[in-house]
């Protein structure tokens, strides 16, 4: 590939590697959901590797001294696959309402220390080929249990937003299979590895690939998230009263506001509260908000999640208290 198409193409990636990072955290800092702030910290890892790379690609002096210190301490690699494994295994998890297993973490701590200790390895194919395969291994493993999950639990994630999971999982998984088979490939029989000679090629085509598919998997959920939030914005003046009282309606947005602050939800999790609150069904708060039924299924069990009830009765309940607690102070002034 000539230096100008390698130009034009690293341009390509970086633009849209941007665009993806700086959207995910905007939607963050409106939005705070970890989703998306684990997208934007994926994607900067992506885009650091890429430019390393990309400078390597450039300019042989660099490629040289880089393909050196790579060999005997790879620290900018180890870092930059720790961060989008561990991104990885947040966002999947989330995506499926799952938690975290110990077993997850354990497993990346293994790899990520077995990654550390490779370089005192004697240069090789072998030694090169071992330190790469972990992290795909581990990225195999969540893209497999990942599809499993919706696999056993049909009833579950029945929504359209799930078919959309099951297919980049099922992606994943395809994908760090050949990134595996292109490895092997391309450093046993293309790369020098010796003691005074190094010859490798630093970018791997699968992996942009799918670094592309991600890419595009998250600006079709970003457009979807800013579709939601847009028409949300448009129907809250509409939504009624939580609490049918007299008292004006600046006071009780103001208290379900403060409510939702005290348990930490999202600002589309306080949305949802408010329809809740006047005893709506799921497929009215899904009509109402303008948002799939399976979305706002998850929605609720995370808002019943962090405020510690299992039941409406019991957030109507509480939430009614700690609304008297509020007011008491005011009753007592007049």
């Amino acid at each position: 590939m000539g230096k100008n198409l390698i130009f034009i193409y690293n341009l390509a990636l970086i633009m849209i590697y941007s665009g993806i990072i700086w959207m995910s955290f905007l939607l963050f800092y409106w939005e705070r959901e970890k989703k998306l702030l684990w997208t934007g910290i994926i994607f900067s890892a992506i885009l650091m590797d890429d430019i390393v790379i990309f400078l390597s690609e450039m300019f042989e002096n660099f490629a040289d001294v880089y393909n050196k210190i790579f060999m005997i301490v790879p620290t900018h690699k180890t870092l930059i696959y720790m961060i989008v494994s561990l991104g990885y295994l947040t966002i999947f998890k989330r995506l499926l309402n799952r938690k975290i297993k110990k077993i997850d973490y354990v497993i990346l701590t293994l790899y990520v220390v077995f990654m550390l200790f490779v370089p005192a390895l004697k240069n090789s194919a072998w030694k090169i080929w071992l330190y790469f395969l972990p992290s795909q291994a581990y990225n195999l493993y969540l893209g497999i249990t990942s599809f499993l999950t919706i696999k056993k639990n049909p009833e579950e994630f029945q929504d359209s937003f799930y078919l959309w999971c099951k297919r980049l999982f099922f992606l994943t998984i395809i994908f760090n299979i050949l990134i595996v088979i292109e490895d092997t490939i391309v450093i046993f029989n293309f790369d020098t590895y010796s003691r005074f000679y190094i010859n490798m090629n630093n970018r791997s085509t699968t992996s942009d690939i799918l670094y592309l598919v991600y890419a595009g998997f998250t600006a079709a959920y970003i457009t979807y998230y800013l579709k939601i939030l847009l028409k949300n914005n448009r129907i809250v003046s509409s939504v009624t009263n939580c609490v049918k009282e007299t008292f004006p309606s600046d006071i009780e947005d103001s208290l379900l506001y403060h409510f939702g602050e005290n348990y930490h939800l999202t600002s589309r999790e306080r949305e949802i509260l408010k329809v809740l609150l006047d005893d709506k069904t799921n497929q009215e708060i899904s009509d109402d908000l303008y948002i799939s039924l399976g979305t706002a299924k998850t929605h609720i069990h995370n808002i019943f999640q962090k405020i510690g009830v299992v039941k409406r009765p019991q957030l109507l309940e509480v939430y009614e208290t700690y609304r008297s607690r509020q007011l008491t102070p005011e009753k007592k002034e007049d």
